[in-house]
């Protein structure tokens, strides 16, 4: 077995860096590097399984390959030599629409033969070292901008969105300075969380602002809530990736953990200091409103997912198109079953979108699914039970299971409709 693993600082350089690699101008080399590319992006095991078995067919390679969070293990079996197993150690990647858009792009083109596999690895070599489409303010400012239209969106009035706004700015900020401190990016939930908790606890004695307090540690700590990572491992389960989708729970779950020690840390310290929880009653708001609010969320999520400026309409079709299944149908058939049938919706417009007009499907899925996951329904559930709340925690775990099957039951059900080919390209 041949093993490419490095240490947490260098496990995301290029693996042309790595001692003995496969030459990248080789064949081999190509495949693992595509691999590493695909997972560091973003891309679930099933959909990265996939690719891969069909760039080595298309390549004259057998590979049987399975992608777990941190690793991915390949046995490459080439025509007119011995096989080889490889090991490569990975970080679980974050979602980069434009790169992960880019090195699809190159798959289908290597499975097509428009190019060959050392063109192929140069591309993706530019890929990586491509610089960030947008700076690190244009980052903090959509993590505000994003909890501050979340926190409209939970009927929050002009105190929650301002104060949640603060706190998507703060978090954003140690988002990226966790960048470049592992220590830092470990902890970053837990430290998030009681920042976010104390600050929201301090506004009505420092400043006189009341707030509703769950509306607005909920919403500013948004972009943190593993909502996402959930409903990729209960789908990795559902598609027969066992490992892959038990890791990535546990890692979900572990998050959660973080969040809710993080906020019961910060209410056992308010309340040596002699701060309250303050759970107002919220006055309905408009709905027109939470609409616009929906919108702007989806915009502010490009630069989160690093898509493209001229994306963003794709982004609000997903979003409101999600939106708006879930919001009537949770109303005529209950939350679970507006999970189910948003998630067919989702699904079906990213099958349109790939098939009609060459865009990759997590171009909708991604924007679409954090409209529905399951995230501050997980972190009120862990938040309970911290609190010893343990009927309230368990009946809420429970409310999370099944809005996350919901949504990957509607998910794989929506993967199943046949839609015609003509014209079409398919995306791997």
């Amino acid at each position: 077995m041949s093993q490419l693993s490095d240490t947490h600082i260098t496990e995301l350089r290029s693996l042309d860096d790595v001692p003995n690699a496969p030459d990248r101008n080789k064949p081999i080399g190509f495949i693992l590097r595509l691999a590493k590319a695909l997972h560091t992006y973003g891309l679930p095991a099933y959909e990265l399984e996939q690719t891969m078995n069909g760039c080595a067919v298309a390549m004259g390679y057998g590979i049987q390959c399975m992608s777990l969070p941190t690793s991915i293990s390949m046995t490459i079996l080439p025509p007119d030599a011995d096989s080889r197993t490889y090991l490569i150690r990975v970080s679980p990647g974050e979602v980069n629409l434009e790169r992960l858009r880019k090195t699809t792009e190159v798959a289908r083109r290597v499975i097509q033969g428009d190019i060959y596999s050392a063109e192929g690895a140069d591309c993706l070599k530019e890929i990586a070292e491509a610089s960030p489409d947008y700076s690190n303010w244009i980052i903090i400012f959509a993590f505000g901008l994003v909890s501050a239209c979340i926190a409209r969106i939970f009927s929050g009035g002009v105190n929650e969105m301002a104060v949640s706004a603060i706190i998507g700015f703060i978090v954003g900020m140690m988002a990226i300075a966790s960048q470049s401190r592992p220590l830092l990016d470990h902890l970053l939930p837990a430290v998030c969380a009681f920042i976010a908790t104390l600050l929201t606890l301090s506004m009505n004695r420092l400043v006189g602002i009341e707030v509703t307090t769950s509306v607005v540690v909920i919403s500013g700590l948004i972009i943190l809530l593993p909502g996402l990572s959930l409903t990729i491992a209960l789908a990795e389960l559902a598609t027969q990736n066992l490992v892959s989708g038990t890791a990535r729970l546990t890692g979900t779950a572990t998050v959660f953990i973080q969040l809710a020690f993080g906020s019961a840390l910060a209410v056992e310290s308010a309340k040596r200091l002699g701060l309250e929880i303050n759970q107002r009653v919220l006055a309905p708001v408009e709905s027109w409103t939470i609409w616009l609010a929906a919108a702007v969320a989806a915009v502010a999520l490009v630069p989160l997912f690093a898509a493209r400026r001229k994306d963003v309409g794709w982004f609000l079709l997903a979003s409101l198109s999600a939106f708006t299944a879930v919001h009537f149908a949770t109303v005529a058939m209950g939350p679970s079953l507006g999970a189910f049938v948003g998630a067919i919706t989702v699904g079906l417009i990213a099958k349109i979108v790939t098939r009609f007009y060459d865009i990759p499907g997590a171009m909708i899925i991604m924007p679409g699914f954090i409209i529905l996951v399951p995230g501050t329904v997980g972190y009120r559930s862990i938040l309970a039970l911290v609190e010893k709340d343990i009927i309230t925690g368990l009946a809420t775990a429970f409310d999370v299971v099944v809005i996350g099957i919901s949504l990957v039951a509607g998910f794989l059900l929506s993967s199943l409709v046949h839609l015609p080919k003509d014209g079409a390209k398919d995306h791997y």
